[in-house]
Parts: C-alpha cells; sequence; structure tokens
C-alpha cells in the first residue's frame, strides 16, 4: 500500500489507525508509482479482456500481480482472526474483501478468479452497473448459492422479499446482515449518470466503513455517513470529482484510494500526476491517506 510520505517525503509508510489488528503492510519504494504506471501502460483494454478469458497473464507484470494478489488474499483470508476491527482486503481497483467477526463480505469484486469466493462469501455489495465494478459471472454464482447481493440495478433473491424490501438500492435502505450493519444512499456517476451509483455506509461494531464507488463531480455534497466521520473511506479521485471538497466533506480519519490503474478502459485511466495530486489534495483534510495496491491488506 502506497502513502503520501513515500513520494513526497520519502518517508516510510505514514501509521494505520491504532485499531488496526496487525501491522500494516511493509513499506513500498518511492517509484512505486511509476513502476505500476509503466506496468499497466503495457496492458491495453483488449489484452486485459483476454485475459479474462484465458487466465493466460503472457508474462505481463500487472496480469501476474492480479494473480498473485488474490492468492495472497484467499490465504490471509484463512490465516486472519478479526477482532472489534474488521480485515480489509485491495482484490482489484474498487474490489474488496471484507472480513468481521461474523462475516466474510466483497464490495465491488471483480477478478478473473472472483467466482471462487463466492462460495465462501456471506453477501456481496456491487456500486453500479459497470463490468469494472462487477462480472455477470461471479453475480450468477452468488445467487444460484442464494447468496444476497446488494445493488440498485441487480435482482437478487438471497435478499429474503427483495420485490418488498431488499435488494435493491434505489433510495435509501438499511439492511443488517451478521454483524454488518449497512445503509445505502445513490451518489452521481459524473453529470448525466444522476444517481448511478450507490454509496454504501458499514457498521461493523463501533467501527464505520465507507465506499463511494465512482463518484462524479458535483455529488461531493451528498456524501457523508450518518454515523459520524469514517474510520476508513474507500474512495476513487477520479470522474472529476474536487478530492478537497470531498475529503472536507467526508472527514473521514482514513483515506484509501483505489481504482486508480483500470486495466479495462481503453481511455480515462489516471496517470501518475493526477494520483500523486489527488494524494497531496486530501491531505489537508485526512492525516492518513494512501493508495491500495491489488492483494495488499489495507487494514
Amino acid at each position: 500500500m502506497l502513502g503520501r510520505r513515500e513520494f513526497v517525503a520519502g518517508g516510510v509508510c505514514a501509521a494505520v489507525a491504532s485499531e488496526m489488528a496487525q501491522p500494516p503492510p511493509a513499506a513500498v519504494a518511492e517509484d512505486a508509482l511509476d513502476v505500476w504506471q509503466r506496468e499497466t501502460d503495457l496492458v491495453s483494454a483488449k489484452t486485459y479482456g483476454e485475459y479474462l478469458r484465458d487466465g493466460n497473464t503472457r508474462g505481463l507484470a500487472s496480469l501476474e500481480k492480479l494473480e498473485r494478489g488474490f492468492e495472497r488474499i484467499l490465504r490471509e483470508i484463512d490465516e486472519t482472526t478479526v477482532g472489534d476491527v474488521p480485515a480489509v482486503w485491495s482484490v482489484y481497483n474498487m474490489g474488496y474483501i471484507v472480513k468481521t467477526r461474523q462475516a466474510l463480505f466483497s464490495i465491488d469484486l471483480v477478478h478473473r478468479r472472483s467466482v471462487e469466493l463466492a462460495p465462501r462469501l456471506d453477501f456481496a455489495l456491487i456500486t453500479h452497473n459497470h463490468l469494472d465494478h462487477y462480472l455477470p459471472g461471479f453475480y450468477r454464482a452468488m445467487d444460484s448459492a442464494r447468496k444476497t447481493v446488494i445493488s440498485n440495478f441487480l435482482d437478487n433473491y438471497g435478499v429474503r422479499n427483495w420485490k418488498k424490501d431488499g435488494g435493491f438500492t434505489r433510495a435509501v435502505k438499511t439492511f443488517s446482515l451478521k454483524d454488518v450493519e449497512i445503509r445505502t444512499s445513490l451518489i452521481d456517476h459524473n453529470d448525466y449518470l444522476i444517481d448511478f451509483t450507490t454509496a454504501f455506509e458499514m457498521r461493523i461494531g463501533e467501527f464505520v466503513l465507507y465506499h463511494t464507488g465512482d463518484s462524479g463531480r458535483g455529488t461531493e455534497h451528498k456524501l457523508g455517513t450518518v454515523w459520524g466521520k469514517p474510520d476508513l473511506w474507500l474512495f476513487f479521485p477520479g470522474c472529476g470529482i474536487n478530492v478537497a471538497k470531498a475529503v472536507q466533506q467526508v472527514q473521514p480519519k482514513r483515506v484509501v484510494f483505489g481504482h486508480l490503474w483500470e486495466l479495462g478502459h481503453v481511455t480515462g485511466r489516471l496517470t501518475t500526476p493526477m494520483i500523486r495530486r489527488a494524494l497531496v489534495n486530501a491531505t489537508p483534510h485526512c492525516a492518513n491517506v494512501s493508495a491500495a495496491l491489488w492483494g495488499d491488506r489495507v487494514l
């Protein structure tokens, strides 16, 4: 996981919240952003699509990291004992796995091997109807197993009486699954996809986790949790959002940026200068800002 201080001051990783159950990942070298930029630039959207179909990494470092990261997460899920604070892993971009005392669930899980996790997950959250945030095969695997999938666009039979009071997030709703309380709200993806993305506020004991998917320019005023300052905000700084204004609005204790190297995008990928600028713009309003690398344990 790459923190602001790696490239601004050349220091070690910023310390994570004191509640963290285990030590943070090892510090990443100063040029990690540039390395990831070079490696991801070698993967075209076409090549990434072929990899999703056949699993062949073609010797490309980025795709090999995706494979290794997934293996690491599978291993660490079993090895990790969770206390009052959840464990959170970055799978790929805005995709995360969260483990609590009672539950294992995903948010925007996208990976070639995501269906392997379906039997183990208690439920899944999907922010919006774009294929860099959900894969139909994973959804079908969850639904076939009658596992709850909460979204604003999919029918799901895992939620009891979903036609009446579950499954969809087209209005503000609350869900209670295992030891996780979830509140949903709708935010804009961009200027024309209004209320297209679901923001998920999750309360796990006293810990508040916030995931906003793709949130666009002008949607800053729609951000924030009913439970106060989130302990961890999983945030995408693209889509034209004003990062400084958004972080000031939400007032998180910690920010982790994701969705920084989207291999499926033909255009619109974030560049290293854009990522650096977002990290710098966030820090006046939050002392703990970092960027997730694939396979990292974020918390």
